[in-house]
């Protein structure tokens, strides 16, 4: 038999190529993989407020993890992290109205939450509010977003008002010089979040600011009259933020009719 030394390289050249790519398909080295623990979107500050008259204490939770412990009416969560996006809070009110079939009603809310912003979450409405059409009744959520920017005027504070009872409009005043600590819509309708339109619309989750101080304030339907049992001495502190809010039930002993604040900072 004649030996080829072309035809023998030929083989040898074609046995090292398949060598070399059988070496080349052997599995990269990964790095050693480990769960993510944080969001990668960003995360939302949420406070919530229990301002629901007759709440003995709801319990809340977030896509199905709890959220602080249970809020006795008028009680607050701190300032909690949340994912940003889509997240689900219910809330669990042992008093709350109940079904035809005796089940107590947990209302829920879905909100979308912007990573790097707060916001302020009560939960209004008496738990034995009446149902009516599509609307379950008992306590429902209503949320704002926080700005927490210095007050422009470094001696000053920061202030907003939203009316959460529902036992009528009402505006907060200073029982002082009688002028209201909010011109631009002194009086405010239950859970209402914004009043005129175009150039007059006043945004409620706004803030305005005012000269820091202690004030003694009231609560008024009528501008010129303050409501029995309403005035309060507060204090606004330079470079404070506050949440003020009606709360309570007017003629209500139990929940009386009345001025609560959230300091934010």
């Amino acid at each position: 038999m004649k030996f080829s030394f072309a035809s023998f390289f030929t083989k040898l050249t074609l046995a090292t190529s398949v060598a070399s790519a059988l070496v080349g398909c052997d599995d990269p080295d990964y790095a050693t993989p480990s769960p993510v623990t944080t969001s990668t979107v960003g995360q939302a500050q949420v406070t919530v407020v229990n301002a629901s008259p007759g709440a003995t204490g709801t319990t809340v939770t977030v896509d199905n993890a709890a959220f602080g412990t249970a809020l006795p009416y008028l009680s607050a969560t701190n300032a909690t992290a949340v994912n940003a996006g889509l997240r689900l809070f219910e809330f669990s009110e042992p008093t709350n109205i109940k079904t035809a079939s005796g089940t107590t009603i947990v209302p829920a809310s879905r909100t979308s939450f912007s990573g790097g912003t707060n916001y302020l979450t009560f939960i209004t409405d008496a738990p034995t509010r009446a149902a009516a059409g599509t609307d379950v009744g008992g306590i429902r959520t209503l949320t704002l977003t926080t700005s927490l920017a210095a007050p422009a005027n470094a001696d000053n504070a920061r202030i907003r008002f939203v009316n959460l009872s529902s036992s009528g409009t009402y505006g907060i005043f200073n029982s002082i010089t009688q002028a209201s600590l909010f011109s631009a819509a002194p009086t405010r309708a239950y859970r209402g979040l914004t009043t005129g339109t175009g150039a007059s619309l006043v945004t409620f989750a706004n803030f305005t600011e005012v000269p820091a101080a202690t004030y003694t304030l009231d609560v008024r339907s009528a501008v010129t009259t303050p409501l029995v049992g309403t005035q309060q001495v507060i204090t606004f502190a330079k470079g404070k933020s506050y949440t003020l809010y009606v709360r309570g039930i007017a003629g209500n002993n139990a929940t009386p009719l009345g001025i609560s604040v959230v300091q934010h900072n």
